[in-house]
């Protein structure tokens, strides 16, 4: 068995394989690896196995070191910061009723939310009482009884 007549399906193979992990994940795991593949690939029928692997290992490093931290860069999540996970703790007075099928009202720092119970309660929590937030759900605010009135 000469290994030299079968480099052409083994570099067409790795390709391949790196190819469907890079599509697989969102992160950039093995687009270089592909890169070496392909240029050993391309070689595969003018050298001998071992010059390819060493190309294959060279570009793909080379490949990775120069293009990895401007791709992590521009690949970067826009993340937006925001304060709501402040609000989880906060306790807060009730401005209206809030019950099992009817969302309340709560104000916080001068603002009035759109609150709702906890899916497992079913008391109905009356306004003025002091209600604590648990939860984000989408724009609304979470919240249970604490049990106590203002």
């Amino acid at each position: 068995m000469n290994i030299e007549e079968y480099t052409i399906w083994i570099w067409l193979a790795i390709f391949v394989i790196t190819i469907i992990v890079e599509a697989a994940t969102q992160d950039l795991v093995s687009i270089w690896f592909s890169l070496g593949s392909l240029v050993a690939l391309a070689i595969s029928g003018f050298s001998a196995w071992w010059v390819e692997v060493i190309v294959f290992l060279v570009v793909s490093i080379i490949a990775l070191l120069l293009t990895r931290p401007i791709m992590k860069k521009l690949m970067q999540r826009n993340e937006r910061k925001t304060n709501t996970d402040d609000f989880i703790g906060k306790k807060l007075k009730a401005i209206s009723d809030i019950s099992k099928y009817d969302a309340g009202e709560v104000k916080l720092n001068g603002i009035i939310y759109t609150a709702i119970l906890m899916e497992d309660s079913y008391d109905t929590i009356l306004k003025d009482s002091i209600v604590e937030v648990v939860a984000i759900k989408g724009n609304r605010l979470v919240v249970k009884s604490t049990g106590g009135n203002e």
